[in-house]
């Protein structure tokens, strides 16, 4: 079966169940937003897709296009087209964020990206996110604000063009100009991707016209 499909799966971190025989499945090209109270799964469910080692698959399963995911290293899982957007995003010292895309392209697709391309489409999107101050120079997400951390993920999904792009609360610290920045450059992406998002902004999601909103409490 093509896309994603999640199949009574329990995860733990240390001692504690946080999801538990949760069946759901996602398909190519939508949009679907989970939604729920804090603790609830939702970050713990795209952090196990992704393979974060600390979430443990205690029971069931995730496939992709009917393959085990569990087979695949998350680097793997990123070359099958697999992003994910951190709830809580990393600063890396020592690495510009150009350098990090050329490398992560160069990995991705196997062959040396355009880059002068790649820092040009880059810099407008920057400005369409109110991120009209963003340094590609810069070391990754070094001395960034928490909303300009937020849109500093949502710039690497757009350089990427995953399959299936994993969001994390990304409306989490923006103002309300740049969230409406923000759904409208969802709502409008020039590729196929389906974006699975999590968030407590309503407004957002609504304007997004998910193709499925879930529950992570009833799914469980």
């Amino acid at each position: 079966m093509k896309g994603l499909e999640i199949k009574d799966l329990s995860i733990s971190v240390g001692n504690r169940v946080i999801i538990h025989n949760l069946s759901v499945s996602f398909r190519d090209g939508q949009i679907y937003a989970l939604v729920g109270r804090n603790g609830s799964g939702k970050s713990t469910l795209l952090n196990t897709i992704m393979g974060a080692p600390d979430y443990h698959l205690t029971t069931g399963g995730i496939t992709l296009d009917g393959n085990n995911l569990a087979d695949l290293t998350t680097n793997e899982r990123a070359q099958h087209g697999l992003f994910l957007a951190m709830q809580y995003s990393v600063e890396v010292a020592g690495v510009s964020y150009a350098d990090f895309l050329r490398v992560a392209l160069t990995k991705l697709h196997q062959s040396k990206p355009n880059m002068a391309e790649v820092l040009t489409e880059l810099q407008a999107n920057a400005r369409s996110l109110n991120f009209p101050d963003f340094d590609y120079h810069r070391d990754l997400n070094a001395g960034f604000s928490g909303g300009e951390k937020k849109k500093s993920e949502i710039l690497q999904m757009l350089a990427i063009k995953p399959r299936f792009a994993l969001l994390d609360e990304p409306d989490s610290g923006l103002d309300t100009d740049s969230v409406h920045k923000l759904a409208d450059i969802l709502s409008h992406l020039s590729y196929p991707t389906t974006l699975i998002i999590t968030s407590h902004n309503r407004q957002l999601i609504d304007s997004l016209h998910p193709t499925a909103v879930y529950d992570m409490e009833k799914l469980q």
